[in-house]
């Protein structure tokens, strides 16, 4: 009986993988480039079109003094701009499939049971339900760059912690150099996300050394190396750059008091359905296994706390475009790695609820799941799908306008912006061609074309019933403002 379900399980397991890797694919092909895309494939500091290695180190040391710390994912970001969009794809779509496959080892760690495909599924459908931007992490380059990859490599990086939680194990020279330089990668990701994953790494460290008063070399090389990079991060001159146009004017309490409930309310907004989960099954964790090893207990405690931790760590970060002092610019966006953390805290609790009549509940409640999930992917691939031909049209119009002009690069194109209605269309809640054509996403999509300036008169949108934007309520507006006068 035991040999058939086996593997059952890891044939259902890989399918999962399998299908989220190809609706991935399928969605990122759907999403062109987008805002800071065309920006990205231009190099910071010469204005040039990346096309070598040399050249992209380049701009990245610039933008590392005058824009922003963050130069391993913007790496990535503005290499992909050099290859056909493909490669991105690709790459993207295994990018996300193996953040699940990473949180699902968060939290069962090495355990030697059966594949559990069933957790893995509801991981992929926090992820795919809780983010409220979902196509701007996942699916538009420059994001998925900034916020999936980093928080790939910022989970993958807890795993040796996980692994060593659970059964010790010898520690190598070999082994201590290289949990140095990933850790110095892993800090130097992302501002909120590698804080998050440095509460985990210090916590778990607490334990280890609680338990057997000392830290094996790997776990205080891996932890220096990612206060290192974390460091190399935070104190870029780009950063205090941009700060430096603000002044203060409110007192240092209230500044940061409005921070903190800035960052309370992105948690209250978008998180309380993972929290209230979290909530429920560490509860039911407790009273299911009494005799637990400490550690299974204090794990999803840990992620809770890295999950926190990313998110609060929010409240020092420097201003950019705020208009008082006090005001914290807290992107939905920025969300993504604090919602992975908390998916694996979820995680790690259901995965060690092996009661008969608990999977039987959980099975009940994930068709539901599957249910809400499927109905989205229609809506969301319906979304992507049209948002890409509108996109693919008005594309093709302007290079018909361009190629007939006697000189392109002079000339100042108009044209129209699209509106989305979903979050998981990639560019929801992002800058399209605006009326001014002034500002650097504008240039960078107008040099892209080569053109001097692409400006917007209107916004268009497609149909899509049960839904609505403010394009199409605009233009509802509009038509019964015109039956009212005729």
């Amino acid at each position: 009986m035991a040999q058939t379900k086996k593997p059952l399980s890891s044939r259902m397991f890989r399918l999962v993988a399998g299908l989220v890797f190809c609706w991935m694919l399928l969605l990122n092909c759907l999403t062109p480039y987008l805002a800071d895309d065309y920006t990205f494939a231009y190099a910071f500091d010469t204005g040039e079109r990346l096309h070598s290695l040399p050249q992209l180190i380049s701009s990245l040391v610039f933008h590392y003094h005058e824009w922003s710390g963050r130069v391993i994912v913007k790496f990535f970001a503005q290499g992909f701009t050099m290859f056909p969009k493909l490669l991105f794809n690709v790459c993207n779509a295994g990018m996300f499939m193996a953040l699940g496959l990473v949180l699902y080892k968060l939290a069962v760690g090495r355990r030697s049971q059966k594949a559990d495909w069933l957790a893995l599924a509801l991981i992929y459908a926090a992820l795919w339900e809780i983010s409220p931007v979902f196509g701007q992490t996942n699916l538009w380059m420059c994001g998925a760059c900034n916020y999936l990859w980093a928080t790939v490599g910022c989970c993958a990086f807890l795993l040796p912690w996980r692994y060593y939680l659970q059964q010790p194990f010898a520690s190598t020279a070999r082994m201590a150099i290289g949990m140095a330089l990933a850790g110095l990668l892993a800090g130097w990701l992302s501002e909120n996300t590698s804080a998050g994953m440095l509460v985990c790494l210090v916590l778990a460290g607490a334990v280890v050394f609680k338990r057997e008063r000392r830290l094996p070399a790997w776990m205080a090389t891996g932890l220096a190396g990612a206060l290192v990079g974390f460091a190399l991060l935070i104190t870029a001159r780009g950063n205090f750059n941009r700060a430096s146009g603000f002044s203060d004017y409110d007192s240092l309490l209230t500044r940061y008091a409005m921070r903190f409930f800035a960052c309370l309310n992105m948690l209250k907004d978008y998180a309380l359905p993972l929290l209230f989960s979290f909530a429920i099954l560490f509860l039911l964790l407790c009273f299911a296994r009494q005799d637990a090893v400490k550690a299974d207990l204090l794990w999803p405690l840990i992620l809770l706390a890295g999950a926190l931790g990313a998110n609060f760590a929010m409240i020092g970060r420097p201003n950019s475009s705020p208009p008082s002092p006090h005001h914290l610019v807290y992107y939905p966006r920025s969300t993504h790695g604090v919602f992975a953390l908390l998916a694996a805290a979820c995680a790690a609790c259901l995965v060690q609820l092996n009661s008969k009549a608990f999977r039987r509940g959980l099975a009940c409640l994930s068709a539901c799941v599957g249910i809400v999930c499927g109905i989205h992917m229609l809506e969301a691939g319906y979304d992507i799908a049209s948002y890409w031909m509108m996109d693919h049209v008005r594309t093709q119009t302007l290079r018909q306008e361009i190629s007939e002009l006697d000189e392109p690069a002079a000339a100042n194109i108009i044209s129209y912006g699209i509106d989305p209605y979903t979050k998981w269309c990639g560019a929801y809640g992002l800058p399209d061609i605006r009326e001014n054509g002034e500002d650097s996403l504008a240039l960078g999509r107008a040099r892209w074309f080569g053109v001097t300036s692409i400006t917007a008169t209107e916004t268009r949108t497609y149909p899509f019933a049960g839904h609505t934007n403010e394009t199409y309520t605009a233009g509802e507006a509009a038509a019964e403002n015109a039956e009212s006068m005729d």
